[in-house]
C-alpha cells in the first residue's frame, strides 16, 4: 500500500485514514484535521491540473470529439441548494 492510500479517505463517508487507523473527521483533533483537509485540497489540485493539460491540446480535441469532458477547476460551478430548490447562499 502506498503512502497516498493509507493518507486519503477510510472506509466510509467523512472518514479519513491516519496511521492505519480509520477516524471519522470529528474524531480528529484541529491539527491533524487541518493536515487531512490540506492532503484533500493538494490532492484535488492535481487531479485539475492532470485534467487540464489532459483538456489541452490533441488530447482534448480527442475527448471532446467523443463526448467526453473532464472538469477542471476553472469549469467548475458549485450550486447549493435546499430541499426546496432554493439558494443556501445569500445574494
Amino acid at each position: 500500500m502506498t503512502e497516498r492510500q493509507q493518507n486519503t479517505t477510510g472506509k466510509g463517508i467523512n472518514t479519513v485514514c491516519v496511521n492505519g487507523e480509520v477516524k471519522h473527521i470529528t474524531e480528529l483533533d484541529e491539527l491533524t484535521l487541518c493536515n487531512e483537509w490540506s492532503k484533500l485540497k493538494r490532492e484535488n489540485n492535481e487531479l485539475y491540473e492532470i485534467n487540464r493539460v489532459a483538456n489541452s491540446g490533441w488530447r482534448g480535441f480527442v475527448l471532446r470529439l467523443i463526448g467526453i469532458s473532464l472538469p477542471d477547476k476553472h469549469g467548475i460551478f458549485i450550486k447549493g441548494v435546499d430541499a426546496k430548490g432554493e439558494s443556501i447562499y445569500p445574494n
